[in-house]
């Protein structure tokens, strides 16, 4: 999916009323939930159901650095710059453990989109 066209799903939901906070959150829910679903393929020797896990994963971390602003929409550039390379770090990682069946890659994604993801609701919940 091109990058257009994902930011155009965003923001389609963003119009049923699902703020951008809660949008990342649940985005972030989904990759966790992929690579959970991934991890027992792998632990399984499941192909079959592996592939399309660890595509969505990756589908939606590529949705997610598609749809950060650009650099002159980001009043906050440090921030969305910090993003991006742990999108990177993710997508990187993500392609690895899908190519080696690497657990390690894998649970290395796990930990980093939990603490983004528990950064991003403390940040809600204190906002």
């Amino acid at each position: 999916m091109s990058a257009a066209l994902a930011v155009n799903a965003y923001r389609q939901v963003a119009k049923q009323g699902v703020s951008d906070e809660n949008l990342l959150v649940l985005g972030l829910d989904g990759i966790l939930e992929y690579m959970r679903r991934a991890r027992t393929a792998i632990t399984e020797q499941d192909v079959a159901r592996k592939a399309p896990a660890m595509m969505k994963a990756y589908q939606i971390v590529e949705h997610l650095m598609a749809a950060l602003p650009t650099p002159e929409e980001s009043p906050d550039a440090p921030l969305r710059i910090r993003l991006e390379g742990i999108y990177r770090f993710l997508l990187e990682r993500l392609a690895q453990a899908n190519i080696f069946d690497d657990i390690q890659a894998l649970d290395e994604c796990k930990d980093v989109v939990v603490a983004l993801r528990d950064s991003w609701i403390e940040g809600l919940q204190q906002a």
